[in-house]
């Protein structure tokens, strides 16, 4: 019998209230040049490769997109997404 690899498991953790609005307002954004564009959710679905019903899922809030789909769906409406350090 061939022993299966052990994976670690994917931690996830809860979202501050401060990085939840910034989300909040980015996936906004997203939603409001998707809609520019006259996208349906399901052609941006398609046009990603993700499941059906996704995009509808990451603009309420259900779910959200990790880092590699937050780029994908960025490049998909030609959005220039830019992380920028903050001095404090």
């Amino acid at each position: 019998m061939q022993q299966m690899e052990q994976r670690p498991a994917m931690v996830s953790r809860q979202l501050s209230n401060e990085e939840r609005r910034h989300y909040s307002s980015l996936i906004e954004d997203l939603a409001q040049r998707r809609k520019q564009l006259r996208l349906s959710q399901e052609a941006l679905d398609h046009k990603l490769g993700v499941s059906h019903g996704m995009v509808a899922k990451w603009e309420t809030l259900a779910r959200l997109p990790g880092a590699f789909f937050l780029m994908c769906w960025c490049k998909a409406l030609n959005v220039t997404l830019t992380v920028a350090h903050e001095e404090k």
